[in-house]
C-alpha cells in the first residue's frame, strides 16, 4: 500500500485566519471542535459507560497473570468502579469528609483504573502521585490537597507516608486502601488502613447509583515540577480531556479514515501521573477496544509488547532513542552482507519518506524489517509520541521500521498534551505538525530575542476547549499562563513553516548567552548529545563570562568500557577513577562532538568540558521532571562544584 498524500496548496498543517493576530487553525476540521463527535459523550464516566453498552462483555483493562494478560470485562469494570465509589462516599461520611479530591498513589494496574473510574463516576477528583516522585514531592502534594483518602500501591508506599506523618506533616490523612492483595500492613493509630477487598465491602453495603459528574467537574490534578519550580496542580476538567481525546479521534478516523474499534488493542506504558496517558487511555475506551498493562519491568518491555500483540503503543522519545539503539547494536553484530543489506535500505526507505511517500509492501519491509515488526507485536497500526523532541534520526527511523506511522503530539499537561498533532502519513521533518482539531494556535512577539509574529516567529500560545481549568489553588500562576483573551502561554518558542506545520526553535526564558554574545539552545543541544550510544542523560550548560559549554554527561557503562582508552585501563583501576582521568573525558568529548556534528551542532554549540558519571538523573533525585526533562536549575545547583571546575580547567575564555 502506498500512501502518498499531497494537498493543492502550500499550507496543509493549517490555515491562516484572517487577522492582525494571525491565529492558525486545523485544516482537518471546518472549525475547531468543542467535544465528542457524537454530542451526547461529555465526561470521562460518559465514555466508559457507553462502551460498556455497546459491549459489555468485551476486554478491557489486563495485567499480566502468569506470563499472560488476563482482563476486567467492560461491564466488570462498571461494577468494581461502582463499588470503589460508594466505598469513597461511604468512607467519606465516617470520617466526615467534604473533600472530593482522592489520591492514588503507585503503579498503575486493574485496581489503579477501576478506581480512578469509581472517583471520576462519583464526582470526585483524582490526584495521581507518581511512583517516581521522591516522598518529601509526595508530602507536599498530598499537604497542598489535603488528601484524607489515599489508595496505595503496596503495604511499603503506605507505610513510607505513615512514617513521614507528623504533628506537621499529613495531618489531613485518614484513610489508606492498599491496592495490592500479597501485601499487608499493621494498623495504625489514627489512620485507618485496609485492603482493597476490606474497602470493596464497605461499597457493597453502602451501594449507590453513580454521581453523575459535569464536563466541568475536574477530572484529574495532574502535578507537573515544569524544569524549576515546586510541583503545580494542574486541573483538567472532563470537557477538556474529551476535547482533546475527540482531537485525536477527529484526526485520525473522520479526517484519515483510519479504522479502530473493539479489535484494538492499546500498550499502557506510561504512568496515569501523566495527562497523555489519560489521553491515550480515554481515546480507547472511546474505540472500545482493551487496554494492556505493562508490569513495571523495564527489562522485559520489547518481551511484553511481542505477547501482548498491541495496535496503538505510545513511547517518549527516550524509549525510541533505546529501540533504535538496540536495533543498531543488534544489526552491528550480524555478518557483512547483512549489514550492508539493512543500510542499503534505510537509504532505500529514507529516500521514499523524502519523496512523500511511506508505504510498508516493499521488498525490504517483508525481509528487513519484518523482524522488527514482529519485535514489537506485528500488529501496530501506530506509534505516538511526544513530551520532548525526537531526532532526525530517529523520528525518521521509526517511521518505516516497526510497520506502521509514528505521530507525534506537541503541548503541555495544561493544553491536554497534544495541542498539535503530526497528519498521520506525514514524511516530513522539523516540525511538529499543525494545530490540533481543537486548538487555535497564535505567535506572540519575544521582542528580546527578536522573534516576531508578524514573521511567523514568536511564543507559541494555544486557545480551545481542551486548556487547563486553572493550577490548583494558585489563581495567579493560573492568570500568568492563561491570559484575558483565554490564550495559553507555553514560553516555547515557534515557527510557522511554508506548509502551515509549527517548528519549535527555542525557549523563551532558557537561552542563554556566551560571553561573546551568542545565544545557545542546551535543550536542542542536549537533544542532539542525549542520542549519542554513549551516554542515557547530559546536561549542557555555560556561563555568561565564558566562550564555551560544558555538560554533565551520564554514561551508559557498557558503551564507555568499549572506548580503546578505557579497554586498556578497565580491571585495573576502579572505574569512578578512569572516568576522572583528563585523556578519557578528552575520548568522550570527542566522541560525543563528532556524533554532535554530524547531526547538525554547529561549533558554538558543541561542549568543551565534561563531568563523567553513573548516577542517573530521575525523578527520585529531584533531576528531572516526571516527563523526563531537566530540572535545570536543580541540576545547576546539584552539580555546581563540578561546572565551577570544568571551567577552572580550561583557562581561555
Amino acid at each position: 500500500m502506498v500512501q502518498k498524500m499531497l494537498l493543492a496548496h502550500p499550507e496543509q498543517f493549517s490555515r491562516l485566519i484572517d487577522g492582525p493576530e494571525r491565529i492558525r487553525e486545523s485544516v482537518q476540521v471546518s472549525k475547531p471542535i468543542t467535544g465528542c463527535p457524537d454530542g451526547i459523550t461529555k465526561t470521562v464516566w460518559d465514555v466508559l459507560t457507553r462502551s460498556a453498552q455497546v459491549n459489555p462483555n468485551g476486554p478491557l483493562f489486563g495485567e499480566s497473570v502468569n506470563g499472560r494478560h488476563v482482563y476486567t470485562t467492560y461491564r466488570e469494570a462498571v461494577e468494581e468502579a461502582t463499588i470503589i465509589g460508594s466505598g469513597i462516599l461511604a468512607t467519606m461520611q465516617k470520617i466526615q469528609s467534604t473533600n472530593k479530591l482522592i489520591g492514588i498513589a503507585g503503579i498503575h494496574s486493574r485496581n489503579y483504573m477501576h478506581t480512578m473510574h469509581g472517583v471520576s463516576g462519583y464526582d470526585m477528583t483524582t490526584v495521581p502521585l507518581y511512583h517516581q516522585s521522591k516522598l518529601e514531592t509526595l508530602c507536599d502534594i498530598i499537604d497542598n490537597c489535603k488528601l484524607e483518602i489515599i489508595f496505595c500501591e503496596n503495604a511499603t508506599r503506605a507505610e513510607g507516608f505513615l512514617s513521614s506523618k507528623t504533628p506537621e506533616r499529613l495531618q489531613s490523612l485518614k484513610t489508606l486502601i492498599i491496592l495490592d492483595k500479597t501485601t499487608t500492613l499493621q494498623k495504625h493509630d489514627d489512620v485507618e488502613v485496609m485492603s482493597l477487598d476490606e474497602f470493596k465491602e464497605i461499597g457493597k453495603k453502602n451501594k449507590r447509583n453513580p454521581i453523575k459528574p459535569s464536563p466541568e467537574t475536574i477530572y484529574v490534578i495532574c502535578h507537573t515540577s515544569g524544569t524549576t519550580g515546586r510541583p503545580k496542580g494542574v486541573e483538567m476538567s472532563h470537557g477538556s480531556l474529551l476535547a482533546a481525546v475527540s482531537g485525536i479521534f477527529t484526526s485520525w478516523t473522520i479526517s484519515y479514515k483510519w479504522k479502530f474499534g473493539q479489535e484494538d488493542t492499546y500498550f499502557s506504558f506510561l504512568s496515569l501521573a501523566h495527562i497523555y496517558e489519560h489521553l491515550m487511555q480515554t481515546l480507547t475506551i472511546y474505540f472500545g477496544g482493551k487496554i494492556g498493562i505493562y508490569d513495571g519491568n523495564t527489562a522485559t518491555l520489547i518481551p511484553q509488547i511481542q505477547k501482548l500483540q498491541p495496535t496503538i503503543v505510545s513511547l517518549v522519545p527516550r524509549l525510541l532513542n533505546k529501540l533504535y539503539e538496540a536495533v543498531h547494536n543488534g544489526v552491528a553484530k550480524k555478518g557483512f552482507i547483512a549489514r550492508k543489506l539493512f543500510e542499503y535500505a534505510k537509504k532505500t526507505k529514507t529516500r521514499q519518506l523524502q519523496n512523500g511517500v511511506l508505504r510498508y509492501d516493499t521488498f525490504f519491509d517483508k525481509i528487513v524489517f519484518k523482524k522488527l515488526k514482529l519485535m514489537l507485536g506485528g500488529k501496530l497500526k501506530v506509534l505516538t509520541t511526544g513530551g520532548a523532541p525526537v531526532t532526525k534520526e530517529v523520528k525518521t527511523f521509526t517511521r518505516y521500521a516497526y510497520g506502521c506511522p509514528l505521530v507525534e503530539g506537541y503541548g503541555q499537561t495544561e493544553c491536554s498534551a497534544a495541542g498539535t498533532l503530526t497528519l498521520p502519513w506525514d514524511t516530513t521533518y522539523g516540525n511538529v505538525g499543525g494545530p490540533a482539531p481543537w486548538s487555535q494556535v497564535k505567535l506572540v512577539d519575544v521582542v528580546e530575542k527578536n522573534y516576531m509574529a508578524v514573521n511567523d516567529e514568536g511564543e507559541v500560545c494555544f486557545r480551545g476547549a481542551a486548556l487547563m481549568t486553572g493550577y490548583f489553588q494558585d489563581p495567579e500562576l493560573t492568570a500568568k499562563t492563561i491570559d484575558s483573551e483565554g490564550w495559553l502561554h507555553t514560553g516555547d518558542i515557534g515557527k510557522w513553516l511554508p506548509t502551515g506545520a509549527l517548528q519549535i526553535i527555542d525557549r523563551k526564558n532558557e537561552m542563554f548567552k556566551l560571553c561573546q554574545g551568542d545565544f545557545v539552545s542546551p535543550i536542542q543541544i542536549e537533544a542532539i548529545y542525549a542520542n549519542s550510544p554513549l551516554i542515557t542523560q547530559i546536561y549542557v550548560t555555560g556561563n555568561t563570562e565564558r566562550s564555551f559549554l560544558v555538560g554533565i554527561v551520564v554514561l551508559d557503562l557498557p558503551r564507555f568500557k568499549q572506548l580503546p582508552i578505557v579497554k586498556t585501563l578497565d580491571g585495573k583501576e576502579a572505574i569512578e577513577t578512569i572516568m576522572e582521568k583528563k585523556d578519557v573525558k578528552n575520548a568522550v568529548i570527542a566522541e560525543l562532538n563528532k556524533y554532535a556534528k554530524e547531526n547538525g551542532l554547529q561549533t558554538i554549540e558543541l561542549i568543551r568540558n565534561v563531568h563523567l558519571t553513573l548516577q542517573e538523573f530521575s525523578e527520585e533525585n529531584g533531576l528531572v521532571t516526571s516527563t523526563l526533562k531537566n530540572r535545570r536549575k536543580i541540576l545547576e545547583d546539584y552539580f555546581a562544584p563540578q561546572i565551577a571546575k570544568m571551567y577552572k580547567e580550561i583557562e581561555t575564555l
